[in-house]
């Protein structure tokens, strides 16, 4: 198969734009001219410097604007040292404008350059945080909750003690709309089909669920969540119902800052995490580790009834399984300033998960008499082990002009999975010898690599318009191979079972560009792009030799608009067209045994879903409160569903089928309202309604259902050093193309108390804290009904002690993407 030459292009583009020009010492930027003759003889110096403490601010940007129409005529960034000096300034007047994130901006008024008088020298300009504690010469701004951009809410967790010493998962349970499974699975306004990011990165790895994904990264090293439901096309259309972009803590203060914490959990659970930056100069280096370790239990009770014209029998199954999780990440990089504009960046990422079941199964079968036809055990041990190495290089170059950026990556994922399962099944009904019970084997090993070579290129021009443009190649050569064998007593050896043999290979290529154009009128901000994707695939089913080649072209639009009603207050609208494509397991016609009498297996000729997406939203801010409302309207093209069928001997088999098509619409209220310095509060409203039309050639009729769930965060900073919070959850029985699921519900309560100068915490949480978090659920079909009842433990109490090196809770660096920034045109 051809590959793209994506990576000469990439490599291309990094020499082309690497160049010394537009450093410190050059202000004004390429093509800001007004034409006119005026000769290039001005200097402006200064130093910016925190208003209350005096230290000098770094990055702190130095526009300069032109008297007569506020256009952009030159700027900087300050140094180290808070210095600054632009060079080249035509004769005139000016605007200088000072800013830096989370301080005032100050406008210096009615600066002029003249031959006579050349150079301008401000002095010491200070600024004033804009919403800050002082303590000796530490600032601290604490951020609120939730920000609100133009196509994304960002959830700031780094100070919340809703989830402390649990994972991602328990982080998850606590952000708006977003919903979690038994399994820790998330799904976002009913659907689980979302894309996950890693500080806005692919993770590649498609071996493990988002559950296992997300039980392996620390809630303690967890800055925020971005939520995108409706995503411009500077994402991947992948993920129907949005994006999760999960955004990891990292502070670059001068010299060395970090932070270590230690927390454990009834149940044998531990978690460790040591978190180290330093930075000299032109150099960042970063490094931390992290680690989960314990086990937890989990229950279950199965009831099948089986009915047709001849006979109709009831199963019933009781589980017990206990998880243990050892789990380990390494993650370190080094960021080197080249010059003011010009910056690259390494960084490497390793994981080792392992993961262990131990489970029993017990069985029985009776007829309509309530006569025992059948009666046995199954024990199942397994463990598997992922081991995942992430590379990737990254270059970003800025420009004086705001808003002018350049980015590119490149990203390299090696992950392997191997597997094993010893499986011992004992018979108890007559004739069965109970000496030798049935053994079986099941061996895994599964490999993934994954490139991906991406550029955006960002440049604002008059009257406040952007354009932005990139392009995305990704490659995945995914290799699976699993074999199953049964133990001979008669031969004394083990024989391998031919159906249970599966080597399955998948070789995707998605190549995209994309262009984006932004601008403002008057109150009206707006924003129109479009995304082209070339897709090609191939799969084999080796020991068949069967190949399936999936190749298409798919453009995606998305157009967003946002009007500013007041200061406020503002409406805005957006629509976007999304697509969710199979992944390797539900592509991998593999059939898991782990439950004799109910396998699973995917579809290999499983077709992607499309889905258009509309959102109309309104938000008000005042004071420290706030209320965001949202309509919403999904329409799905080629549902893709699980579908479970009864088969022979009493044997039912889940496979995923496209359906016809679907749609969901509701509305989403989230509200933050602090009613006095003792109490803080954060409710999240979902209520929406899904339909899902039927298939009469898979026999399944359609399904409506309403649906609605709520999240309540309520916070107590009692004192300055103590902090009490209490977490509630709900969700509402939803209905799917096949079945039910019970309402769920469960509280959290957690308490934080600072101490040494706020150098050091000690924390202490209790999840669900009335045990009432469990799983219930239907499912039926043609001549079968099977109702589930899943418990783990949820009621856990984790105590957790942390310690902050050198100020590592002082005001984090400017974000790379700008994330909490002011709501300018480029947060589109």
């Amino acid at each position: 198969m051809k590959i793209y030459p994506f990576a000469l292009t990439f490599t291309l583009l990094l020499l082309t734009v690497i160049t010394p020009q537009n450093s410190y010492s050059q202000g004004r930027p390429q093509g800001s001219g007004s034409g006119d003759a005026r000769p290039a003889i001005g200097t402006l110096k200064g130093r910016i410097v925190d208003a209350a403490s005096n230290q000098p601010i770094e990055y702190g940007t130095i526009a300069l604007l032109q008297m007569r129409d506020s256009a952009v005529a030159g700027g900087t960034i300050s140094d180290p040292k808070g210095n600054f000096k632009v060079e080249q300034i035509q004769a005139g007047r000016y605007l200088v404008r000072v800013q830096f994130m989370g301080y005032e901006t100050m406008i210096i008024k009615d600066v002029a350059f003249r031959p006579a008088e050349p150079e301008v020298n401000l002095g010491t300009i200070k600024l004033k945080p804009s919403a800050s504690s002082l303590s000796g010469v530490e600032v601290t701004a604490e951020r609120e909750m939730m920000v609100s951009n133009l196509d994304k809410k960002i959830i700031n967790v780094d100070k919340s003690i809703a989830s402390i010493g649990g994972s991602a998962v328990d982080v998850m349970q606590n952000i708006p709309s977003v919903s979690v499974d038994a399994d820790g699975n998330v799904s976002l306004r009913g659907s689980d089909n979302i894309t996950i990011l890693v500080d806005g990165k692919p993770t590649g790895l498609a071996e493990i669920s988002s559950g296992d994904l997300l039980q392996q990264i620390p809630a303690s090293s967890i800055e925020s969540v971005e939520i995108i439901t409706n995503p411009s096309v500077r994402y991947d259309p992948e993920g129907t119902s949005g994006i999760i972009n999960i955004v990891l803590k990292k502070r670059s203060l001068q010299g060395m800052n970090g932070m270590v914490s230690f927390t454990a959990g009834t149940g044998d659970r531990y978690n460790t995490s040591v978190n180290l930056n330093y930075r000299k100069d032109k150099f960042n280096v970063f490094a931390g580790y992290d680690n989960r370790l314990g086990r937890f239990n989990s229950t279950g009770v199965t009831e099948r009834n089986t009915f047709n014209s001849e006979v109709s029998t009831l199963l019933l199954q009781n589980q017990t399984m206990v998880n243990k999780r050892n789990m380990h990440n390494l993650n370190s990089g080094i960021d080197y300033m080249l010059n003011d504009f010009n910056t690259l960046s390494f960084n490497f990422q390793m994981r080792r998960m392992s993961f262990g079941n131990e489970g029993d199964n017990r069985s029985y079968t009776f007829d309509q008499d309530f006569d025992t036809l059948r009666n046995f055990n199954r024990f199942s041990e397994s463990e598997r082990n992922i081991r995942s190495n992430n590379y990737t290089i990254s270059y970003k170059r800025t420009f004086p002009v705001k808003g002018k950026e350049l980015t590119a990556d490149f990203i390299v994922n090696d992950n392997k999975m191997s597997g094993l399962q010893d499986i011992v099944q004992a018979e108890f009904n007559s004739g069965f010898n109970p000496s030798q019970p049935s053994l079986q084997q099941s061996s895994s090993n599964n490999t993934n690599m994954m490139y991906v070579a991406q550029a955006n290129f960002a440049t604002p021009f008059g009257n406040g318009s952007r354009i932005e443009t990139g392009f995305k190649s990704t490659i995945k050569n995914l290799t699976m191979r699993n074999d199953l064998s049964d133990y001979n007593y008669d031969s004394i050896r083990w024989i391998l079972n031919s159906s249970g043999i599966n080597n399955f290979d998948y070789f995707e290529q998605i190549h995209a560009v994309y262009g984006i154009y932004s601008s403002t009128y008057k109150k009206l901000k707006y924003q129109a792009g479009l995304r082209a994707e070339q897709l090609i695939s191939e799969s084999e089913i080796i020991q068949a030799n069967d190949k399936f080649d999936l190749s298409y072209l798919s453009l995606f639009p998305s157009v967003h608009v946002v009007y500013e009603l007041t200061k406020t207050q503002q409406m805005s609208v957006s629509y976007s067209r999304r697509i969710r494509r199979p992944d390797n397991r539900q592509l991998n016609p593999y059939v898991d045994y782990s439950d004799s009498l109910n396998i699973r297996y995917g579809n290999p000729k499983l077709q992607p879903e499309f889905v258009n997406s509309y959102e109309l939203g309104w938000s008000n801010f005042w004071g420290k409160n706030s209320v965001n409302a949202t309509l919403f309207y999904r329409q799905t093209i080629g549902v893709i569903n699980h579908i479970t069928r009864l088969e022979a001997e009493g044997v039912t088999s889940t496979t995923y089928e496209n359906l016809n098509n679907g749609k969901s619409y509701g509305v989403e209220l989230i509200g933050n309202r602090e009613f006095a310095k003792w109490m803080k509060s954060n409710l999240n409203v979902s209520f929406f309604r899904s339909e899902i039309d039927g298939s009469e050639s898979l026999g399944i009729e359609g399904s409506e259902s309403y649906e609605w769930m709520a999240k309540l965060n309520l916070n107590f900073p009692i004192r300055k050093d103590l902090n009490l919070s209490i977490a509630g959850n709900y969700n509402s029985p939803r209905v799917m193309a096949q079945g039910k699921m019970e309402e769920v519900y469960f509280a959290d309560v957690a308490v934080r108390y600072d101490f040494m100068k706020n150098k050091a915490s000690l924390s202490f949480r209790v999840s669900d804290v009335f045990d009432s978090r469990r799983f219930v659920g239907e499912t039926w079909g043609e001549g079968f009904n099977i109702k589930t009842d899943r418990k783990r433990d949820s009621r856990v109490a984790y105590l957790g002690f942390s310690y902050r090196i050198n100020n590592y809770n002082r005001q984090r660096e400017r974000d790379r993407n700008n994330q909490n920034g002011d709501m300018e045109m480029e947060e589109f």
